[in-house]
């Protein structure tokens, strides 16, 4: 069957985002609540400095009125501008006690998102890793967080304010003048309804605009993260223009979410200022018919001054908050991810005195609709909707014994490494049971179950910090001394020792400063440092040169004496002197046995010794 290969930025185009609600911004209730206390003492700030700011236009008044009008009264002015500048002063000192203090709020508010989202992250199953884009994982953590922590600290409390000054300003409007209640009436509705049907594209717009910036950074992260593979197919061309086709998207939905918010704006902006106009004019005339003072007029100026400006930031205001709520959406379908589920009830300690036996009872697997065996982040493979996938695995049975070496051989893609990850506890077996020590792994915590196994997979996986930091990985408070052993028994200590920083020394990203081979044996070194009871090998020396792949193998032998081991490989010569050797094909056990056992008894066995040791198949050669 053909597969078609398409980047997940393609993918993700496809699918049209759903409406975001501001309701979606109630996700950050629970990590807000924490600090109640202190946002409510800023909201009280807020609250009293917007007031102040309403009280202005009342001493405005005074001083047009009384100050200056009929011949001037300097006694009254001088307390009036010291008021005045005592407002000012207040305005001043309360507006930076609300910064303050709300910055610190969204500080701590989004460090514990993005705590709680990668806390989230690491507990989702494997299965769902295998099609999620890494880029857009960060986006969310990231980004989408910045989003929400400029909308807590700004923009958010800058609404709150306004909301304050526009109903105030109203009121106080209304209260100067009965006719200016018409003028509002009127006003509120045409401004309000194509105001509400703006805002519901502009979500739209926003959550695409955020969508598409994801896929971005899913992109970037791909491509960079794999560059050499880019570099040593000349694909740097065919790379960029993914990039920038990408970028374009992301372009275009920007454009599109900005045009929209510059209509609201425009629009709210010219309907409060031609609104503004009208009620100067109605006060304009009143002034001059006497039926209302200059500071009366003053303060109404004042105030519709404030309405509009208000009403204006609302609006520009409004287009965050809906970005915001576009970032909260995605943030909350992530947290809405199910993580990898415990039992409820747990299996207590296994008994580990005379190790630990592995045993597959009847185990068929099959990986998930869409999909045929893991995936790496930089591909999806994708299939048609009416075709399923093979059965992985069928019909597996076969157990090892405690000290037991069992190795597992087949062509790629027999099944192989999916028994490991099905030991390991990434997938649920479809039918059949696996057992550790007698006992179910689903009846094991995953933690409970992985301590005891240790792992050394074919592509060794390199953090981005020292090379005793990674030896160290899987048990962090190992002494110096202990990670050495390690290194030695994985015959890595000659080329550490070697380095000018010893086993301080940075592997770099994804230990892009090491060599294959000095990866796989740090790799190893991990492995052994962990000193578990299962040992899982696959293809742990493929890496290697024929004189450290000796080497290797022999500390390994040692250490597989004492426990129980499961070994993929393709080098047969590796694998000759395990207790069993279990032949997979297209997902079946065809063969069990010894090495000589499977040379006399099994065809297929003897196809794969004689391409390497070039033993004469007998049995084809009868035919």
């Amino acid at each position: 069957m053909k597969h078609q290969f398409v980047s997940p930025s393609h993918e993700s185009h496809s699918a049209q985002p759903s409406p975001a609600s501001l309701s979606a911004l109630r996700l950050f209730i629970p990590f807000i609540r924490p600090y109640r206390l202190r946002l409510c003492f800023a909201l009280f700030i807020l609250v009293a400095v917007s007031v102040a700011l309403l009280l202005l236009g009342q001493g405005l008044a005074f001083i047009v009125d009384k100050g200056l009008g009929d011949g001037g009264n300097p006694a009254l002015l001088d307390r009036a501008v010291l008021i005045m500048a005592g407002l000012a002063l207040f305005l001043g000192v309360g507006s930076f006690l609300r910064m303050a203090i709300v910055n610190d709020i969204s500080e701590r508010v989004m460090t514990d998102v993005r705590a709680a989202l990668f806390r989230h992250v690491t507990l989702l199953p494997v299965s769902w890793f295998e099609t999620a884009r890494i880029g857009d994982i960060l986006a969310r953590i990231n980004a989408d967080t910045a989003i929400i922590q400029t909308v807590m600290a700004s923009s958010l409390v800058m609404a709150v304010r306004n909301v304050i000054l526009l109903l105030g300003g109203l009121v106080l409007v209304v209260l100067s003048s009965v006719k200016m209640s018409l003028v509002v009436a009127v006003v509120v509705p045409v401004v309000v309804v194509p105001l509400l049907f703006l805002a519901r594209r502009l979500r739209r717009a926003s959550r695409l605009a955020q969508d598409r910036l994801g896929d971005v950074s899913a992109e970037a992260e791909e491509a960079l993260g794999n560059i050499r593979t880019v570099f040593a197919f000349a694909q740097e061309k065919a790379t960029q223009g993914r990039f920038e086709t990408a970028l374009t998207a992301a372009l275009n939905a920007g454009l599109s979410r900005v045009k929209l918010r510059a209509i609201l704006s425009g629009f709210v902006i010219s309907m409060v200022i031609l609104a503004v106009t009208i009620i100067l004019w109605i006060g304009g005339r009143d002034l001059i018919a006497g039926e209302m003072s200059a500071g009366d007029l003053s303060a109404f100026i004042f105030y519709s001054f404030l309405v509009a400006t208000s009403t204006g930031t609302l609006s520009e205001l409004g287009g965050e908050l809906q970005r915001a709520a576009g970032a909260a959406e995605r943030i909350s379908q992530l947290l809405s991810e199910r993580v990898d589920a415990e039992p409820q009830t747990t299996h207590p300690a296994l008994n580990t005195d005379n190790g630990l036996s592995v045993c597959f009872d009847s185990v068929d697997f099959q990986y998930p609709h869409g999909q045929k065996q893991p995936l790496h982040d930089q591909i999806v493979p994708v299939m048609p909707d009416e075709i399923s996938p093979p059965q992985t695995l069928s019909q597996i049975s076969f157990s090892a014994q405690t000290r037991e070496k069992i190795a597992i051989v087949g062509q790629s893609g027999a099944g192989k490494s999916t028994l490991f990850h099905l030991l390991l506890g990434f997938y649920r077996p479809t039918e059949g049971v696996i057992k550790v020590g007698g006992v179910d792994i689903t009846q094991l915590s995953k933690s409970q179950l992985r301590q005891h196994i240790g792992l050394v997979p074919q592509d060794a996986t390199m953090f981005s910090a020292t090379i005793a930091e990674n030896i160290a990985f899987g048990r962090p408070d190992a002494s110096f001394e202990d990670i050495v052993d390690a290194a030695r028994k994985a015959a890595a200590d000659e080329f550490i020792s070697a380095l000018p920083d010893g086993y301080d020394t940075p592997v770099g990203e994804r230990g892009i400063r090491l060599s294959g081979g000095q990866r796989q044996r740090i790799a190893i070194a991990r492995a052994l440092l962990v000193n578990p009871h299962i040992l899982l090998l696959d293809e742990a020396t493929s890496a290697l040169d024929s004189t450290y792949e000796a080497q290797i193998q022999q500390a390994l032998d040692e250490v597989m004496s004492s426990r129980t081991s499961l070994v993929i490989a393709h080098r047969l010569s590796t694998i000759q002197d395990a207790d069993r050797i279990i032949l997979l094909d297209k997902g079946c056990i065809i063969a069990t046995g010894t090495h000589e056992e499977l040379l006399q008894n099994s065809a297929e066995y003897r196809q794969l010794a004689s391409r390497q040791f070039g033993i004469e198949d007998t049995a084809q050669g009868e035919k």
